[in-house]
């Protein structure tokens, strides 16, 4: 079992300022708060479900980083970096407000491969998330902390239906997405709002035409 949470709202969300693989800035202490609300979801499940949790994994960034401390902490779990569970690079976009990012892709129609700012495309973070996963022990419950494109493409990628997959889809500050069994052939929302872009391939419409990063 694999618990995916997003970090918690950073001195920059804040700001609405585009963030990507910037390392900088920390968390706000609604986003401290954000951490300890999906800490408590994560120990209460894990005891529900009697498998407790062994190791928390963050990304090296430090909004990651300190949602993971305070995570690891509820649990007494150990934590360990790993560069591969980062957010997306945003190239040129890394540093603008949220108007101006959203202005430059206004009329930009998505396109996996596309590197986005000139930094990455969503295959290229699929790919480096894919071999982060598969380094994962899959019989131990282990909590991931990582930023919402990346968990996104995750999904994406563990459903088999990236070409379906709505990227537009919201993963708040804080949330904690649940992958059951291996290679999340389950997937539930445990904090935050049910992924509705997460549809069977008979169900799938196409993809979103125009891509709204979460920039985190």
């Amino acid at each position: 079992m694999i618990y995916l949470v997003r970090h918690g709202q950073s001195e920059w969300n804040l700001l609405r300022r585009t963030q990507g693989q910037i390392s900088h800035p920390g968390l706000t202490v609604l986003g401290r708060r954000q951490a300890s609300t999906a800490a408590r979801a994560i120990r209460a499940d894990a005891e529900r479900n009697g498998q407790p949790v062994r190791s928390v994994i963050a990304s090296d960034l430090v909004r990651a980083v300190q949602t993971a401390q305070i995570v690891a902490t509820a649990l007494a779990a150990p934590v360990h970096m790993d560069a591969r569970w980062r957010e997306q690079c945003l190239g040129r976009l890394e540093g603008l407000g949220y108007d101006e990012t959203y202005a430059e892709l206004a009329s930009h129609r998505a396109d996996p491969d596309a590197p986005i700012g000139g930094g990455e495309s969503e295959h290229q973070v699929t790919e480096r998330v894919a071999a982060a996963l598969a380094d994962v022990v899959p019989t131990e419950a282990t909590v991931v902390v990582t930023h919402g494109d990346t968990i996104r493409c995750l999904v994406a990628h563990v459903t088999g239906m990236a070409a379906a997959y709505d990227v537009s889809h919201p993963v708040p500050n804080g949330a904690v997405i649940v992958l059951e069994g291996r290679y999340g052939c389950r997937i539930r929302p445990l904090v935050g709002p049910p992924l509705v872009g997460v549809r069977s391939a008979s169900e799938a419409g196409p993809r979103s035409s125009r891509r709204r990063p979460q920039m985190l």
